[in-house]
């Protein structure tokens, strides 16, 4: 799904946990993942540049240099493309909000970065289809956009987690 605003994914992520959260393990939560967890999720324990190693390739995910030139269904690079932990598509195909706000690193969550308050700007990560491997790449941050922007190249991914916000 694209076009979908920060604002549109945790309205989703609340529906979600509406409708699912009682399938969950007591205490979890159905969230967006912070911009730690999206970036640990993608470069995997050793820090990789790219979900599958420290070598780009093109034909591991959708990026400019693939030439798909718009969105692919989920895990159409798997299992090549997967990062260490088995998450496909943490490279290109579309940005991914996270629940994070923009601050500068290091990360330190008690810093207020995870507040859901307030309309300041939030992280993307993953680069999309209309970028090139520079912005592909796992330690990549996003220019930020505001919470209620909806672009043809944004989307998001769902945790479930034991932690809440």
């Amino acid at each position: 799904m694209v076009q979908v605003s920060w604002l549109d994914a945790m309205e989703y992520c609340r529906w979600l946990n509406q409708a699912h959260g009682p399938d969950l393990p007591k205490g979890w939560t159905f969230r967006l993942p912070t911009e730690a967890e999206w970036e640990k999720t993608a470069r995997g324990e050793y820090g990789q540049e790219w979900p599958w190693g420290s070598e780009f390739d093109a034909k591991k995910c959708n990026s400019s240099e693939e030439g798909a030139k718009g969105t692919t269904p989920g895990g159409a690079y798997s299992p090549q493309g997967d990062s260490p932990y088995g998450a496909a598509d943490m490279a290109g195909n579309v940005w991914e909000w996270t629940h994070t706000l923009k601050r500068d690193y290091p990360y330190q969550a008690e810093d207020g970065r995870e507040s859901e308050e307030g309309s300041d700007l939030r992280a993307e990560r993953g680069g999309s289809f209309y970028d090139n491997r520079r912005y592909a790449h796992c330690a990549y941050r996003s220019s930020w956009y505001s919470p209620d922007g909806r672009f043809e190249c944004s989307g998001f991914r769902v945790v479930a987690s034991p932690i809440h916000f």
